[in-house]
């Protein structure tokens, strides 16, 4: 099979960016399936950092063709911006863009909606992005958002009538609120349409087409599964389903077009806004990881918490998602640390030790730590394991022992060079 998944084992921010761009040189065709601008994919390109909210990370390289499957939700003003930039930049995307039909459009009351509601929350609220994406996925199940396709409907101004039944008195009533007006986002949604028509096509088809042509297709995943909206840390979680099992559902394909996995992970674990955390660092430890990890959200500026690298978590990630390979980002962040600490199990109240727990699960016990002596050697020039300090490599070497998969990439830097490709590499 000419495909390869490519998903985030943590909370996302696991580095996926960097290796869609990296893995994309490889491929044909590049999807995502499920989010949309609370992703925030930053690429490297000849010492230009590029931040993709909407846009395919894998853009970049010249020979790909990059879609937006039908689970996405799609910001139009974000997706334009990301457009002017390339035109600055000189990067055709005109002739490798494709947008479904069914992917949902995100407006201006969901913006709204996504803040004023996680401030009702008070002590409680979840720490949203902001952009908008909750309400616009609430709207796509409560069955009166509005899709990609509807813009093409002559029915479409009767359809933002029944939107607007259901939104200005929540805003109203609730919020004390300006209602929304049908005419102003009738005239926003025409102008959209007028600039997205050429991108128009189902993903679905396509993806089949190449793959029956045998090339090669790339699933982009967003997030991370520990942050799904079934199987996560919910309610701490997104609103869509960021693993393996959100491929299929988000573009329209059958589950047997996915032919490889592979997961990505740091090499010390992030955070971003709350929900538990059970192996946070405090104080310097923490601080240190924030700043030599640059450690703040693409999509908010927001500093992520940081901690010890979690194995039971990953262990519920890698087999509810049907990893095969497994790639460790940011490995050279640790390159100063004298200790590294590494969750190998958690204690439960009545001694035992798990070594596997679920995100969702409030009396998983305490993390069992092992203490691991750190290399003190800067990894960021490396380009093979053999290259790599004795203890970076055991370092790595225990983390595949331990998770049961072979180490397919290791990332120690930003830039596109900054990769180790292990043998086991199925797309070299």
């Amino acid at each position: 099979m000419s495909s390869l998944a490519l998903i985030g084992l943590q909370w996302g921010d696991e580095g996926k960016g960097k290796m869609v761009d990296w893995i994309s040189a490889r491929f044909d065709l590049a999807v995502r399936c499920q989010g949309g601008p609370n992703a925030g994919h930053t690429v490297w390109v000849n010492g230009k950092r590029w931040i993709f909210h909407q846009i395919p990370a894998g853009i970049l390289n010249p020979q790909i063709k990059v879609g937006i499957a039908a689970g996405c939700v799609l910001h139009p003003q974000t997706l334009f911006e990301e457009w002017e930039k390339l035109d600055a930049a000189g990067v055709d995307y005109q002739s490798r863009t494709l947008i479904d039909p069914r992917v949902h459009l995100i407006l201006p009351h969901h913006m709204l909606l996504d803040r004023l509601c996680d401030e009702a929350r008070g002590k409680a609220k979840i720490g949203v992005t902001g952009r908008g994406i909750g309400p616009c996925y609430q709207e796509k199940y409560a069955r009166y958002g509005i899709r990609v396709g509807d813009l093409f409907s002559p029915s479409l101004s009767d359809r933002i009538d029944v939107l607007l039944g259901y939104v200005n008195p929540i805003l109203e009533k609730v919020f004390d609120q300006e209602p929304f007006g049908r005419q102003g986002i009738l005239d926003d949604l025409l102008r959209v349409k007028d600039r997205i028509t050429p991108f128009v096509g189902d993903a679905a088809e396509v993806v089949e087409e190449y793959l029956a042509q045998g090339k090669k297709v790339l699933f982009e995943g967003a997030q991370g599964v520990l942050l799904d909206i079934d199987h996560g840390s919910y309610p701490y979680v997104t609103s869509s389903h960021p693993g393996t099992g959100g491929i299929p559902s988000g573009i329209g394909i059958s589950p047997r077009s996915i032919g490889e996995v592979i997961g990505l992970t740091k090499a010390y674990a992030t955070r971003v806004g709350t929900g538990p955390f059970p192996t946070e660092a405090t104080g310097e430890v923490e601080a240190q990881l924030q700043k030599i990890g640059n450690e703040f959200g693409a999509s908010t500026g927001r500093r992520r918490r940081c901690g010890w690298l979690d194995l039971p978590l990953l262990r519920y990630a890698i087999r509810s998602n049907g990893v095969d390979g497994l790639a460790v980002t940011k490995l050279d962040v640790l390159d100063d640390f004298d200790v590294i600490k590494l969750c190998i199990g958690y204690r439960r109240a009545d001694g035992s030790i798990a070594k596997e727990i679920k995100p969702w699960d409030e009396n998983a016990g305490e993390p069992v730590y092992e203490e691991i002596e750190g290399w003190r050697v800067p990894t960021d020039g490396v380009r093979s394991l053999e290259e790599l300090p004795d203890r970076a490599r055991a370092y790595l070497e225990r983390i595949s022992r331990e998770l049961d998969l072979p180490l397919w990439l290791v990332s120690v830097g930003q830039n596109r060079k900054a990769t180790i490709v292990l043998p086991d590499f199925p797309f070299k």
